[in-house]
């Protein structure tokens, strides 16, 4: 699948973003083939990228190397395990995780999402994920499935806030989780 295959970027997400200031750092977290990495560097934001498959950051890497630069997109489109992300601490206003299951196979995962999430995320910063979701006879045998009550309770455990209810959405084939977190510290503001 070439680059032109690759489906619309999330309209909610652009959408969501638009109300930013375009200073706002940003980390794609699974950035898959540059879906929204593009995008939203088109948009002016200093935009970080990562994914755990190296030929999904060569194809991302390929596709904001004119935007950016060859260089740049070296340095800033990285292969990262979850577990190994090396940002510092506070690193970023915004952490994108469309489509999550490229880091998130079970719950365990997902708690290293959040987690990992939340310690990139300067305080008052903002977390987008979205997961597939249904309840277990309902799962896709072939890749996770996670229900409401399961993203919550991990959601709580890493001390990220709801910004909104969670909303399932239809996207294709199968239903999907859209959640925005934020962490809050008892200085930051409402």
């Amino acid at each position: 699948m070439s680059t032109d295959d690759l489906p619309a970027p999330s309209d909610h997400l652009l959408r969501t973003l638009a109300a930013v200031p375009v200073s706002s750092q940003i980390l794609d977290l699974g950035c898959g083939r540059g879906r929204h990495t593009e995008p939203l560097l088109r948009l002016g934001f200093p935009v970080h990228a990562c994914d755990p498959r190296p030929a999904a950051v060569e194809a991302t890497r390929a596709r904001v190397g004119e935007l950016i630069g060859a260089d740049s997109a070296e340095t800033s489109v990285q292969v990262t395990p979850l577990d190994a992300i090396d940002y510092p601490d506070a690193t970023f206003d915004w952490v994108v995780a469309d489509r999550a299951e490229t880091y998130v196979d079970d719950e365990a995962d997902l708690q290293v999402l959040f987690a990992e999430s939340r310690r990139l995320l300067k305080p008052g910063g903002w977390l987008y994920v979205t997961l597939p979701t249904g309840a277990d006879e309902d799962a896709d045998p072939d890749g996770p499935a996670f229900s409401l009550g399961t993203v919550e309770r991990l959601r709580t455990e890493a001390d990220l806030a709801e910004a909104g209810e969670p909303s399932e959405v239809e996207t294709g084939s199968a239903p999907r989780l859209r959640a925005i977190y934020r962490r809050v510290e008892p200085h930051t503001p409402a």
